[in-house]
């Protein structure tokens, strides 16, 4: 009777360990899933964090500027594409100052730079600026996914390039009386 047993057995084990690591590969498979997902935001925070620091920033250039900003002169949009003031180190006018001010806060900051970041800064009010402006920070969250290979699309021919980029607009509104 032993023997039957045994032989009804005979390869159990082998099936067993199979299924044990194929289970074992799917939690490992999910657990990787979540160190991306959890890399992703922690880089988007760090982004978020720099836009904070960009526009306080800003605001501290803003009040060593006061009489600039009651003019108007920092009223405008800016973005990284477009080309640098020159630089004031000696002397500069209140618009020169404004400009060179918001193309390097938003352009040249920290190590950390915010891509594609436009800044945008009006008034509220026409008329008088030193009533409070308005300030609107927009970038590209980076969530890349690196490695993924596609296949070629239906009909078409072409490939899809080994990078898969998916962005997402973010902005950082404040509103502020210098």
């Amino acid at each position: 009777m032993k023997r039957i047993a045994r032989r009804r057995q005979a390869g159990l084990n082998l099936l067993e360990v199979l299924i044990a690591t194929l289970v074992l590969s799917v939690g490992l498979l999910g657990l990787a899933g979540l160190q991306v997902s959890s890399l992703k935001s922690t880089q988007n925070a760090s982004l978020k964090q720099e836009a904070t620091f960009i526009l306080y920033d800003l605001l501290d250039r803003m009040r060593s500027n006061r009489q600039s900003v009651i003019a108007g002169n920092y009223i405008k949009t800016t973005t990284c594409s477009q080309t640098p003031p020159q630089a004031c180190m000696t002397s500069c006018t209140a618009t020169e100052q404004a400009t060179y001010d918001v193309y390097q806060i938003v352009c040249k900051s920290g190590s950390n730079y915010l891509p594609d970041a436009q800044l945008v800064v009006s008034c509220p009010t026409a008329s008088d600026c030193g009533q409070g402006l308005h300030l609107l920070l927009t970038w590209t969250e980076r969530m890349e996914q690196r490695g993924i290979q596609q296949a070629p699309a239906a009909n078409t021919g072409s490939t899809v390039t080994p990078t898969e980029k998916e962005t997402d607009a973010m902005s950082l509104e404040m509103d502020v009386i210098i």
